[in-house]
């Protein structure tokens, strides 16, 4: 059965003396028609496969595709169908649809290899290769603009020295729509990004000995048509971010009174490494002063409790390593000081409201029984 039927397409831009290409579009596999059902099917069903790993549109590449090949413009790039056929046709799918390969000056057909010359952007695409029963392998050819890209920077942060947690990692950008990253330094696998578009990269460095290594993380970049990498060195030590700590209000001396002191004792992350008289962490607690609303910032090094003394509404803390001055952890969210001393002169207000009300009662009772008194002794 005939599986091909072909157009052409006369807007489609070309090079100086390049072949007229043709746009193809298939329905269904070559059969020999001599061959029987069980034969036909299993052909069938190979075909079904190498085709969905195949004909993921090039305006729809989300993610990392298992084969491809980059090139740099101008290059020649070398694609070899693996396959145990000794001849096999080419054709590419690129945004525009598919094309037969046909041999010219720009590709060179040889056995189960295609060379393409003086690489261009029209070149791009998904190459597939096919052989007299169906379709045999596939490569992501891209170009590789790693060279020209720029600005496209990696950000890391870890919450502890540990090597039991792993490195965040975020790496976005408007012209690529697939990345990955990977510890080079640790030979460390492919990670994707996850749902929220963060990757996790595990790490071996030992937090309890001096860290004479930087770390390398190597990030690439796919798009519809082209290809970037990029790497980022540091030391783990550099990126340390803590979480945010834990934070309980102790005691509330003099409350409601201008001389309130409020203790406040602050603990590590539970991420952070222990002991931590070996990875002390420095405090800072920001406060909102209750009458006027302004806020004030302090910092503190010795011991997990701190003294605060005002009329305070709120605070919050955030802590960093002390020594080797890390990047702060994130604030705590605000934590309300309650105000019980207000309370306090609201309750005294409300009794005395009570006992005044108890008193007048009291007193008109007497005067109405000294009036009946009086009224007795006058009729008597």
């Amino acid at each position: 059965m005939c599986g091909i039927k072909a157009r052409t397409d006369p807007t489609r831009e070309h090079r100086t003396h390049r072949r007229q290409s043709h746009l193809i579009f298939f329905f269904c596999a070559e059969f020999d028609v001599r061959q029987n059902n069980s034969t036909k099917m299993g052909l069938l069903m190979r075909f079904i496969v190498l085709v969905c790993l195949s004909i993921t549109r090039m305006s729809a590449l989300k993610f990392f595709p298992e084969k491809f090949e980059i090139g740099e413009k101008g290059t020649s790039v070398t694609l070899t169908c693996k396959t145990n056929k000794d001849s096999v046709t080419w054709k590419r799918e690129d945004a525009l649809g598919i094309v037969d390969i046909v041999e010219s000056d720009y590709e060179k057909l040889s056995g189960r290899h295609l060379t393409v010359i003086d690489l261009q952007k029209d070149q791009i695409g998904n190459y597939t290769c096919w052989s007299d029963t169906g379709l045999e392998d596939y490569t992501y050819l891209l170009l590789d603009k790693s060279k020209e890209a720029t600005g496209f920077n990696i950000n890391c942060t870890a919450e502890t020295f540990s090597c039991s947690e792993r490195i965040k990692c975020t790496w976005t950008s408007d012209e690529f729509t697939a990345f990955r990253l990977r510890n080079t330094r640790d030979d460390g696998d492919w990670v994707s990004q996850s749902v929220d578009g963060v990757f996790f990269l595990p790490h071996s460095t030992n937090s309890y000995s001096e860290e004479s290594e930087r770390l390398l993380i190597t990030g690439e970049a796919v798009s519809t048509c082209c290809y970037m990498k990029t790497d980022y060195s540091f030391y783990l030590r550099d990126i340390v971010k803590p979480d945010d700590p834990n934070i309980s209000i102790c005691t509330v001396k003099n409350k409601g009174s201008d001389k309130q002191i409020i203790e406040v004792e602050v603990m590590p992350p539970s991420s952070w490494p222990q002991p931590y008289s070996f990875f002390p962490l420095k405090h800072q607690i920001q406060y909102q002063i209750r009458h006027n609303g302004e806020l004030k910032t302090k910092e503190w090094e010795e011991g997990s409790k701190i003294a605060v003394e005002g009329q305070i509404s709120k605070l919050r803390v955030r802590c960093r390593d002390m020594l080797l001055l890390s990047q702060w952890s994130e604030w705590t969210t605000w934590k309300n000081v309650p105000n019980k001393g207000k309370r306090n002169r609201t309750k005294n207000k409300v009794a005395k409201k009570k006992s005044g009300k108890k008193n007048k009662t009291k007193k008109k009772e007497e005067k109405s029984r000294v009036n009946r008194h009086w009224g007795k002794r006058i009729n008597f």
